[in-house]
């Protein structure tokens, strides 16, 4: 019963943790049977249903209201400047591709494709997601680009990143093709 707890901003997801179709919010899921957003909330190790609403911002504030009542001001308080480092750190580093043109993927070398391996450089499967990844490495991290249904759309957005993140010329190295400019003049 969340009767006398007062209003609560939401707690927003990390955006590195916000799959397709899924809340923004924690503590926040949709119920398709019942069309709605069900709230929830674990205390002492045990998972206890706030309520079903019919938008997710209901859900997520009586999420936090419930935060508020039984972990306290302290839990809430920790849980968004969480939110908040976890954003600040995947927005430094967010890949937008659009201004690179397509580009075609890279192809491993033949003799470094194993069985059920991707063909392209940058590519793998990941197999609780049933999904190919692509993933690059920058300053020394790897970094993950996205998530993709087809292999294919997975290396030409590898090969992008690779284009704006190294250049040209590196993208021309990965494929085994040094780039050199003949003057015919």
């Amino acid at each position: 019963d969340l009767t006398g707890i007062p209003p609560q901003s939401p707690i927003p997801k990390s955006k590195g943790r916000i799959k397709e179709g899924s809340s923004k919010y924690t503590g926040v899921s949709f119920k398709k049977k019942l069309s709605k957003w069900l709230a929830k909330i674990r205390i002492d190790g045990k998972q206890r249903y706030i309520g079903a609403y019919e938008n997710e911002e209901a859900a997520a504030a009586d999420y936090a209201r419930a935060v508020f009542k039984y972990k306290g001001q302290g839990a809430l308080d920790k849980a968004r400047e969480q939110r908040a480092r976890d954003t600040s750190r995947v927005d430094a580093f967010t890949f937008d591709l659009t201004d690179v043109p397509p580009q075609s993927p890279v192809p491993k070398c033949a003799g470094y494709i194993k069985e059920g391996a991707s063909k392209y450089t940058g590519v793998s499967f990941n197999k609780p997601k049933k999904k190919w990844q692509a993933q690059i490495e920058i300053e020394g991290k790897t970094r993950r680009i996205g998530h993709y249904e087809n292999e294919e759309e997975a290396g030409s957005d590898y090969a992008r990143a690779v284009v704006k993140y190294k250049g040209q010329e590196a993208l021309d190295r990965a494929r085994g093709q040094d780039s050199f400019i003949i003057d015919l003049s």
